[in-house]
Parts: C-alpha cells; sequence; structure tokens
C-alpha cells in the first residue's frame, strides 16, 4: 500500500481512507452513511484487511445481511472476517472509545464508528461537547500511533432548505479533529454524491453521483480505487 492510503478515488487520486488518518463522513438521514460504510467494510475485508465496526443506530450488520442476500458479490464468510459490535448509549460509546480501545490491543487496519454523534445530539451540552472531543483526540492517537484507518459517520446539524444547506453535528470540533471530511447528500432525482471540503466547508471536490440499492453501492468500484 503507497504511504497506508487503503481507498483513493479513481479518476483523481484523492486521498479517500488511510492509515494514520481520520475520515468524516457527514449527512442528512437516508443519504447513505451506513450503506457506504458497510460497503468500505465488505470491499477493504476482500483485500484482507481487518475491519472493525462500532454501530451506535440500527445494527450495521443487518445492512450487511441484505447486501449479502441481494447476491451482490459479498458472503457470509466474508462478512465473519469482519467485527461488528453495538454500542446505543453516549456514556457506553465515550467509555468505549475513550477507555477501553486505548488499553486493548486489537488486530485492525480500519475502525469504523457509525455513527460518532447518534446518542451525542439528545445530550448537547458542554459536559458532553468535551467529552465528544476526548473521544475526537482518542481516535485521532489510535490513528497515528497504531497506524490504523479510522472513518466515523455524523448527522447533521442544520435544517436543509436546499441540498448543501447543511452543517456536521459539532462541526468546528468534527472538521478540526480529521484529515478528511465528506459530505453525502441525496439529489433531486434519487442519486447521492460525495464531496470532499475543506476545514470550513468549502467544496473541494466531486464525486459523479452514484445509487444506493439492495446490493450496497453499486459503482463503488467505478468511483474508487481499493489499493493493495
Amino acid at each position: 500500500m503507497d504511504n497506508g492510503n487503503l481507498i483513493s478515488v479513481r479518476e483523481s487520486s484523492t486521498e479517500f481512507l488511510s492509515k494514520g488518518k481520520i475520515l468524516h463522513l457527514y449527512g442528512p438521514p437516508k443519504s447513505g452513511k451506513s450503506t457506504l460504510s458497510a460497503t468500505i467494510a465488505f470491499e477493504l475485508a476482500k483485500h484482507d484487511l481487518q475491519v472493525s465496526i462500532i454501530s451506535t443506530e440500527r445494527p450495521i450488520e443487518i445492512r450487511m445481511q441484505y447486501m449479502i442476500e441481494a447476491e451482490g458479490g459479498y458472503t457470509r464468510e466474508l462478512l465473519e472476517t469482519i467485527s461488528t459490535s453495538d454500542i446505543f448509549t453516549f456514556d457506553d460509546l465515550i467509555q468505549t472509545l475513550i477507555h477501553d480501545l486505548p488499553t486493548i490491543e486489537l488486530e485492525m487496519d480500519v475502525l469504523i464508528v457509525d455513527s460518532l454523534t447518534s446518542s451525542y445530539r439528545p445530550h448537547a451540552d458542554p459536559i458532553s461537547l468535551t467529552l465528544l472531543r476526548k473521544a475526537l483526540s482518542t481516535l485521532q492517537s489510535l490513528a497515528i500511533n497504531r497506524n490504523i484507518a479510522v472513518m466515523y459517520t455524523n448527522q447533521v446539524a442544520s435544517t436543509m432548505t436546499t441540498n448543501n444547506d447543511f452543517r456536521p453535528v459539532a462541526s468546528a470540533s468534527t472538521r478540526s479533529y480529521s484529515d478528511i471530511t465528506t459530505r453525502l447528500t441525496r439529489r433531486s432525482n434519487e442519486s447521492t454524491e460525495i464531496t470532499f471540503e475543506d476545514l470550513n466547508g468549502e467544496e473541494l471536490e466531486v464525486l459523479e453521483p452514484f445509487t444506493i440499492t439492495a446490493l450496497g453501492i453499486e459503482e463503488f468500484e467505478q468511483l474508487f480505487q481499493v489499493l493493495e
């Protein structure tokens, strides 16, 4: 793997998911965050990479089972190589991220948290924000010190009046602790697109729209290159 880069944009070679770095993926409900997370996990597992997923809403394993049943190329044997766990409260998530993970020697190349902020939003007070920042700092340290790729999904905070009129939950913190920030947007024709953003939320690159089906992200291989 070139410089730890696991996944890059096929057309532009833009870095997407790399060891030692954090990928922040945010978007509104039903924009495909969990489906993209599941697709990434499956595609990396195909390359014998060790992937661990923490789900904080609906267990992502259910979505992955649907993708297997759709017979699009993913198998139960592949799913068995992916570690999945469910954590549904903010306190338990903070305990796991801040206190448990740093002390456990886990064999993993990629850690996916889907979603980092779903259990935080009901508690969005100064104390909870401080804990969220500590969790982000811990994820940053894990990425660097253990040389793993970290990806987390995030909710949106503001009301949408147009496709681009929203920002991620805890925007300043989630952006500043992340190396790469991407936004998922549902278009009027029901397709979805990924936008790369800078720290201020300005667009850097917009990928070709894709569709989400029972199979997952059908255009994944056209959009991304998984590096061996």
